[in-house]
């Protein structure tokens, strides 16, 4: 994961005309912040299983699993974002999104098979 992750910087900072924010943003502390995000979410998603259960009546949603998905998908892609203006007091980039997105995408199958266990 780090080996794409540092692939992918390198390749946006050589495409991008903003790089060194880039690269002054997109740091491995941040990385290790997005990864103990989504290892905690990731965590908490037998708990959320069972409220969503509970709601899937009041809520009107059909399909519990990709309700559930996009509902964690959506709690690590917040989290990421507030976590990252909070650290720089800005917006991440469309390039810093990209990767954040990157690197989120790579633990689609563990999200996945926790919410499918």
């Amino acid at each position: 994961m780090v080996e794409r992750y540092n692939k992918r910087l390198e390749i946006l900072i050589l495409n991008s005309s903003n790089s060194k924010d880039i690269l002054m943003s997109l740091t491995p502390e941040f990385h290790k912040i997005i990864e103990e995000n989504i290892h905690t979410i990731v965590m908490s998603i037998p708990k959320l299983k069972e409220e969503y259960s509970k709601l899937k009546q009041d809520w009107k949603f059909e399909h519990e699993y990709d309700f559930l998905y996009g509902s964690i998908i959506g709690q690590i892609l917040g989290s990421t974002m507030t976590a990252f203006k909070l650290k720089y007091q800005r917006q991440a980039t469309t390039e810093e999104m990209m990767i954040i997105g990157e690197i989120i995408e790579s633990y689609f199958p563990l999200i996945q098979e926790t919410i499918s266990q």
